[in-house]
């Protein structure tokens, strides 16, 4: 990768795990209100944030998200700076960062929500109350993602002087 890919791969990493770290803990605060009685909403909402960005920081930094993007659209056929191209190339970066990104944030959270759990409570199997986090963030970070991939793409791209035909 280029400099400017790296740069550009990060900066979309960034903002889209920044996102995602929002609605992870909108969707935890909605779907588990219990969540709330052990950590403050305002950590909730800075741990996730914290949480997605430094994972979405090494998904950029070791996974050519935006390279996998451009091969597939090429093969394809698509183009930059079409919509074609836009809309194909950003199915790497949104799958890929919210694959990464939901697992972490949904781990790191149900190890610190059993951390915060009494002795005495009767919590299903970590793995079981793992999935199950997972699951719900699954679809809603995908569709955001893919969304935010697809509106910033071409704007991030061509404020860095991508926006052309790639050689």
């Amino acid at each position: 990768m280029d400099k400017k890919d790296r740069k550009m791969g990060m900066v979309m990493s960034v903002i889209i795990s920044c996102a995602m770290g929002v609605l992870a803990a909108f969707l935890v605060t909605k779907t588990n209100p219990d969540a709330t009685k052990a950590t403050p909403v305002v950590m909730l909402y800075l741990s996730n944030i914290l949480m997605s960005v430094i994972a979405g920081i090494l998904v950029a930094l070791f996974i050519p998200l935006g390279k996998m993007g451009r091969d597939l659209a090429a093969r394809l056929h698509a183009n930059p700076p079409g919509v074609k191209f836009f809309l194909i190339n950003a199915i790497p970066l949104s799958v890929g960062n919210t694959l990464i990104i939901s697992i972490v944030v949904s781990f790191f959270g149900i190890l610190m929500g059993r951390a915060g759990a009494p002795a005495d409570a009767n919590l299903p199997p970590f793995i079981v109350m793992w999935g199950t986090s997972w699951i719900k963030l699954i679809l809603p970070t995908l569709i955001l993602s893919y969304v935010l991939a697809v509106i910033l793409s071409p704007v991030i791209s061509r404020a860095m002087g991508l926006g052309g035909p790639r050689k």
